[in-house]
């Protein structure tokens, strides 16, 4: 049997219409536009938790049960879809952000930043943001870190840089920021930032080496609680609560290039609260399943050492 290497849109946990936790990982194949099974996370989600993904691998990050903060790790292993822990975290937290930059994934709260190396298994303490913020969106644009939110008791909102060279964050001095509630949605595609709100299909680009902002055409909806990913050069938004506020099964994708939103396909299930990252995977021959789509072979795959990239050799790592 042949197999094929496919950018895939993965989907992790979130809640449904009834507002239970789901703790369901769904691939989505924007070629065949069907969705199959991954593992099921093997553990309770709960909430604040954090998902990006580092070469072909998921990492999900910290959490809460509500009375007992996390600083769990688990790796999902594309080349077997299998679920595993590695080293914890050097501080247990909730409501952090997580972004990968030269291949090392940063996590940042609000009093404290640290790194991990996959290669060795282990976390470094790095210098926490010279101003704290709460709940913050983070991406990793153009060699530096960037951090987004509001500083504790305002509503200002502000955009902090992370320099890796020398370990030190500085204030971003970016004009006048757009009219955020609260942080927004980030991640990075051709060198910009863009910045996806909740409670706005408006949708806001920055471009780090002009200093500029900028914006694209409004999204078909608002996605209220969805979730944002880059997979093949677009922004695939998806979920959330819609402008009538009832729950969607969306998914809608930016072209840049044709500077146009698109439906795209639907979720499983309406959906909110989840998580989304793209990575590169290896599939056997589909085997038909009726309902949700398509079981995910699980016994062969590759992983490269790139961020996003297609895999090439066994044994490597985003």
């Amino acid at each position: 049997m042949v197999s094929s290497i496919q950018r895939i849109l993965v989907l992790v946990g979130g809640c449904d219409q009834d507002c239970d936790e789901l703790v369901t990982v769904d691939c989505y194949n924007p070629q065949t536009g069907q969705w199959r099974y991954l593992a099921e996370f093997p553990d309770h989600l709960g909430g604040g938790y954090s998902i990006v993904a580092l070469g072909n691998d998921i990492y999900v990050t910290g959490g809460s049960d509500g009375s007992r903060l996390y600083d769990c790790v688990w790796r999902y292993n594309s080349s077997v879809n299998e679920w595993t822990e590695v080293a914890p975290m050097l501080k247990a937290r909730e409501y952090h952000s997580s972004s990968v930059l030269d291949g090392l994934l940063y996590v940042v709260a609000a009093d404290s930043t640290e790194r991990y190396d996959h290669a060795a298994d282990s976390w470094e303490a790095l210098r926490p943001m010279s101003y704290p913020m709460d709940n913050c969106s983070t991406t990793a644009c153009r060699g530096h870190l960037y951090a987004i939110g509001s500083l504790p008791g305002k509503e200002t909102m502000v955009m902090q840089c992370y320099h890796p060279d020398t370990d030190l964050w500085s204030l971003v001095d970016c004009g006048q920021l757009p009219p955020w509630s609260f942080a927004p949605k980030t991640v990075t595609l051709n060198g910009l930032m863009y910045f996806v709100r909740d409670d706005s299909a408006e949708v806001d680009v920055y471009d780090p080496t002009k200093n500029e902002w900028d914006k694209i055409p409004p999204m078909n909806q608002v996605h209220v609680g969805g979730s944002l990913a880059v997979l093949g050069g677009k922004l695939y938004v998806s979920g959330g609560y819609d402008n009538t506020f009832e729950l969607s099964d969306v998914v809608e994708a930016y072209d840049p290039e044709a500077r146009a939103w698109s439906v795209v396909g639907r979720l499983p299930e309406p959906t909110f609260w989840h998580s989304s990252v793209s990575i590169f995977r290896q599939f056997m021959p589909q085997t038909p399943l009726g309902g949700r789509g398509f079981e995910l072979d699980s016994r062969s795959g590759d992983e490269d050492a790139g961020q996003h990239q297609p895999p090439r050799n066994p044994g490597g790592l985003h």
